[in-house]
């Protein structure tokens, strides 16, 4: 899904092939999201994704425990030192709400993992000096 944002900086995309769940999130942060990545299991293995964005902002990260996933990500998005980039970021599992992260102002986004039993096993994105877009991957369980 998405993505939600502006359309500076270039491409940043996960390798979704054997991705199983996402591990952490990390996120670095102030008046906007300066920049983010994620840690996600593939086939049994853990990996980190680049650091999208810039290394501006305090660094906050999300731990997700074992049978917790993400179902949704919500935020903002709007100008700042003239760029449209991602403002504010708030992740949500099936157990826990993390953030706000960054400022919430501009123009509201969620990105949820469409249906119940829905995951979000990665996400896509554009980046320079701060996050400017966002989407996400998800699978979805029907069976239920």
């Amino acid at each position: 899904m998405g993505p939600c944002g502006g359309d500076g900086g270039g491409g940043r995309d996960m390798d979704m092939r054997g991705v199983g769940r996402v591990v952490r999130v990390a996120v670095r942060h102030g008046a906007a999201v300066d920049a983010m990545s994620v840690l996600y299991e593939r086939s049994g293995r853990e990996e980190w994704t680049d650091l999208w964005g810039g290394p501006g902002g305090t660094l906050s990260e999300i731990s997700l425990q074992p049978g917790e996933h993400l179902t949704s990500v919500a935020g903002h998005y709007g100008r700042l030192d003239g760029e449209l980039v991602v403002r504010s970021l708030t992740f949500v599992s099936n157990v826990h709400a993390y953030g706000p992260f960054g400022e919430e102002r501009g123009v509201a986004f969620e990105l949820p993992a469409a249906a119940r039993g829905g995951k979000i096993l990665g996400f896509h994105a554009r980046s320079g000096r701060r996050l400017d877009a966002l989407g996400t991957y998800v699978v979805v369980n029907n069976a239920g």
